[in-house]
């Protein structure tokens, strides 16, 4: 009986935790959680065209999981995530990974980074959002960058590729 008290308990705590962690926080940080579900990650891999020793940023990196794809496909990838919980998860995949040389999570809004020296911009944001994150990629493009956006379109650039709601797009 004491076991299933304990049990029971245990289940409660870790309940509450999640909810707190990936329901109530993003509420107070604006940010929201969904992760990338594994096909849409393989097309999203295959839009980026990724190659060896380019240089990845994802934006909401969440649980870390394309940053740990990209890595592995020789990519130097940050991902820019302000729920702190995830950066830690994140971290703890990448070592448990043997990722450190090259993938790299930071606990920072992406908004205040300039994004112009990556080639590859990936994304899974929220509609509202696009006009203004597609101006802020227009405005720190230096050179050739691909964006890749699952589920989101951007208003204005030309979409070169789609493959089931992720786009691709270049901008020069």
């Amino acid at each position: 009986m004491e076991l299933l008290i304990s049990l029971g308990l245990v289940a409660a705590i870790a309940f509450i935790f999640w909810v707190f962690v990936f329901i109530v926080f993003p509420l107070f940080i604006g940010a929201s959680y969904e992760v990338t579900s594994d096909d849409k990650m393989k097309k999203m891999i295959r839009l980026a065209r990724v190659k060896k020793g380019e240089r990845v940023v994802e934006l909401g990196s969440g649980n870390g999981k394309l940053v740990i794809e990209f890595a592995k496909l020789g990519a130097e990838v940050h991902g820019y995530e302000i729920n702190p919980f995830l950066v830690f998860l994140s971290r703890w995949k990448i070592r448990r990974e043997g990722l450190q040389d090259r993938a790299f999570v930071h606990w920072k809004n992406f908004w205040s980074v300039d994004l112009g020296e990556f080639d590859v911009v990936l994304t899974f944001q929220v509609g509202y959002i696009m006009k203004t994150l597609e101006r802020k990629l227009q405005r720190e493009a230096r050179g050739k960058m691909r964006v890749v956006s699952n589920n989101w379109k951007f208003p204005d650039l030309k979409c070169l590729e789609e493959d089931d709601k992720v786009y691709r797009y270049e901008l020069v």
